[in-house]
Parts: structure tokens; C-alpha cells; sequence
């Protein structure tokens, strides 16, 4: 796990059963921790953070313009999203690109729905 792979993870949306979201992992594992910051993506729509809209080409699972919901951005356990990949929880996806990487960063550091100890530790990191 590093800065830059992706994964789906399985949510669950009361009514509308089981669903996955892609997350991007913006920061290499804390070597004290072993904690990595991610963030989900969603589709883009009239009421999203338009601090970064992913289009087409810029990954393989994204169809259509895509958001990047800095509000969801938080702390996960590296060992954790392992341990989810082999029950089947998460699913490993492609790596983004780097220069798509470094233009979530940005995002991150600049959207006002960033939580500010996310954007404070990821400074520390980037």
C-alpha cells in the first residue's frame, strides 16, 4: 500500500443494498503508524466539491466526470485495507498516475471541505 493505489471499497447505502466507491491513497504509510490517508471518489454532480473533477483517461474506472469528496478524506489503516482485499471487503485497482496524484494533493491542500488535521498531516507528507 502507497501513495497513488487505488481500491474499491464495499459500502452499504440503507435500501439501495451494497455498493463500492473508488479511493485514492494519497500519502505512503506513516512508519510509526502504519496509517495512510485516502479519499473516496463519486460521481460528479451540480452539488459536489468542484475543487477536482476527474475525467475519462484519468483512470480506468472512471466513466464519466468524477469528484473528488474531499470531505471524505481520513486516516486508514494500511494493514487494514490488506487484510479487507482478502476478505473480499476492498478490491485492488489500478494505480493512478502520478501527475493525477499530485493534482488530488493540490486539491487536498486547497478545498475548503478538507478537514484541517488531514490537510495539516498530509502537508507534513506531500
Amino acid at each position: 500500500m502507497r501513495a497513488g493505489d487505488t481500491f474499491l471499497m464495499h459500502l452499504t447505502d440503507s435500501g439501495a443494498g451494497p455498493y463500492y466507491h473508488l479511493f485514492v491513497v494519497l500519502t505512503d504509510p506513516d512508519p510509526e503508524n502504519g496509517r495512510v490517508v485516502a479519499v473516496m471518489l463519486m460521481t460528479a454532480t451540480k452539488n459536489t466539491d468542484g475543487t477536482v473533477i476527474l475525467q475519462i483517461g484519468d483512470h480506468p474506472f472512471i466513466k464519466h466526470p468524477t469528484a473528488v469528496h474531499f470531505s471524505t478524506a481520513k486516516y486508514y489503516q494500511a494493514a487494514k485495507i490488506e487484510q479487507a482485499f482478502a476478505k473480499g471487503i476492498c478490491r485492488q485497482r489500478d494505480r493512478i498516475a502520478d501527475e493525477v496524484l499530485t493534482k488530488i494533493r493540490a486539491g487536498l491542500l486547497a478545498s475548503p471541505y478538507t478537514v484541517n488535521a488531514i490537510r495539516a498531516y498530509c502537508r507534513t507528507k506531500f
